[in-house]
């Protein structure tokens, strides 16, 4: 399985990263959103970041632009059940979970509806940096045509740092890591385990755990395909 994952997400991942560099950054998302939507088998996708109820942007891949001109108006953002959700809990969603929680609006669901935007799950994502302190990406996945595989969760938690990076249109300065977290993380971009990490390097695992911990303080990010997909965006490992 890692190695499948690894294979599916490299040229993904390689060419957002071009795409955040040589490109605006809407256009880098919709890009994007067009990739995930083959990899994921999924009819449309959006993504749209906000900060204390203000929507930031809106890209969107596929979906009718009724639905962007009217969550642009804010009325069914404020009421958005996904929005809601996020409120408490960053990370995985299913859409019928968020509207089982917050019972969506007849306005809302026939908005839902007239878009076919069912069935769809998203990934929400924040960072603490100081730059974008507040700001949540929520990237989702609509019309799906199979349910959310192993491959797809690690495709999303890997690339929507990234694109929550694009859509503040700038990279964030982060904190240099050493030369071993560095190594490490190189490891990590093989698809290797923290014990496989450390039967190579001839240490403990719980000193590549460390190292691990480190490395996702200084990144701003909590996992290692969020600190893979960080480092190769940013330039740090390539």
């Amino acid at each position: 399985m890692k190695n499948a994952q690894t294979g599916t997400l490299s040229p993904l991942i390689e060419q957002m990263v071009s795409s955040v560099t040589e490109q605006d950054s809407n256009t880098a998302i919709a890009n994007a959103l067009d990739w995930l939507r083959k990899e994921c088998r999924c009819e449309r996708a959006m993504l749209y970041q906000y900060r204390d109820g203000t929507l930031l942007s809106c890209v969107t891949s596929n979906v009718d632009n009724y639905w962007k001109e009217v969550y642009s108006q804010g009325r069914l953002m404020i009421e958005d059940p996904v929005v809601r959700c996020y409120r408490h809990a960053m990370g995985f969603l299913d859409w019928e979970e968020a509207f089982h929680s917050y019972p969506p609006s007849t306005a809302y669901l026939a908005a839902v509806q007239d878009c076919q935007l069912l069935p769809a799950f998203s990934y929400g994502y924040s960072s603490e940096n100081r730059a974008n302190r507040g700001v949540v990406t929520i990237c989702s996945l609509n019309g799906m045509e199979r349910p959310l595989t192993h491959n797809d969760r690690y495709l999303l938690a890997s690339l929507v740092p990234m694109l929550h990076v694009a859509g503040n249109g700038r990279q964030f300065q982060t904190r240099a890591l050493t030369t071993k977290e560095l190594e490490i993380l190189k490891w990590a971009r093989e698809g290797k385990t923290a014990w496989e990490i450390a039967l190579i390097k001839e240490v403990s695992e719980a000193t590549v755990k460390h190292h691990f911990k480190s490395i996702y303080a200084k990144l701003g990010v909590t996992n290692r395909a969020q600190a893979v997909g960080e480092a190769l965006c940013r330039g740090i490992i390539s």
